[in-house]
């Protein structure tokens, strides 16, 4: 008689391969993630927030950026690794926000507190700027509305040609702000790279070195956030001086 626990690894198996689109998509996946971080995505799939992974759109070092089929349409898997070497600055960026200041210092729970310092912050975030809806967060697996169409993700801004820079810059400034003041939000990682162009929309992502107002260096965040984004749109054709444009996002904290 073959015991039920015997053929549970193989059932996990059969479960991961029927998740993926094809034998390359299962292969390229596997070859990034760990055992932890594929039961985590089988128990998303679980909870209906995922139903067929096709690969993976970008990769960094902390993570991995896939893209799925979910009951809300196309989407996007953001995948933190838990081996990812970053995890003590992580870790200073999470104790010093109040949300977070008892997170334990091991590597599993810094991981799984940075997905959902991530998911918190795109839920302050979406009642100022344009950014991923949320569809759900499974341990480190954080399920979100897919930027794009066609299976192809829309350009950073980095890529795109800015008819009116001044007025874009305006615009971010004034968002910056806003966040600030009244979602106590910094994004903490701000410039081309992280913002989508949606048509005529600016779609901001990758809020997970966002931090709480109250955070020791939420202020130098921003600071360097502005910066950012200043160089950017005078490097596209505007004219601003960044000691104005820190006077626009500070004015009245």
């Amino acid at each position: 008689m073959v015991d039920e626990d015997d053929l549970y690894p193989r059932r996990k198996d059969d479960r991961k391969r029927q998740m993926f689109d094809s034998s390359d998509a299962r292969k390229a996946v596997e070859n990034v993630l760990d055992d932890d971080t594929m039961d985590a995505l089988l128990k998303a799939a679980d909870r209906d927030l995922i139903n067929k992974m096709y690969g993976i759109i970008e990769s960094g070092k902390e993570s991995a950026i896939l893209l799925a089929d979910t009951k809300e349409g196309l989407a996007a898997v953001k995948i933190y690794m838990k081996r990812a070497g970053a995890f003590r600055e992580m870790y200073h960026y999470l104790k010093g926000d109040k949300r977070f200041r008892n997170v334990k210092n091991d590597r599993r729970a810094i991981i799984d507190a940075w997905a959902k310092k991530e998911f918190k912050n795109l839920k302050k975030a979406s009642n100022v700027v344009r950014c991923p809806e949320l569809y759900g967060l499974q341990e480190n697996v954080l399920v979100m509305e897919f930027i794009g169409e066609n299976f192809s993700p829309y350009p950073k801004l980095k890529d795109v040609n800015i008819e009116n820079p001044e007025t874009a810059l305006d615009q971010t400034l004034n968002k910056m702000k806003n966040l600030w003041e009244e979602e106590k939000l910094v994004h903490g990682d701000l410039s081309e790279y992280n913002i989508l162009v949606e048509s005529d929309k600016l779609v901001w992502i990758d809020f997970s070195q966002g931090v709480h107002k109250t955070h020791p260096e939420a202020e130098q965040l921003l600071k360097r956030d502005v910066k950012n984004i200043v160089n950017f749109f005078n490097s596209q054709g505007a004219n601003r001086d960044i000691e104005k444009a820190l006077n626009v996002v500070f004015s009245a904290s």
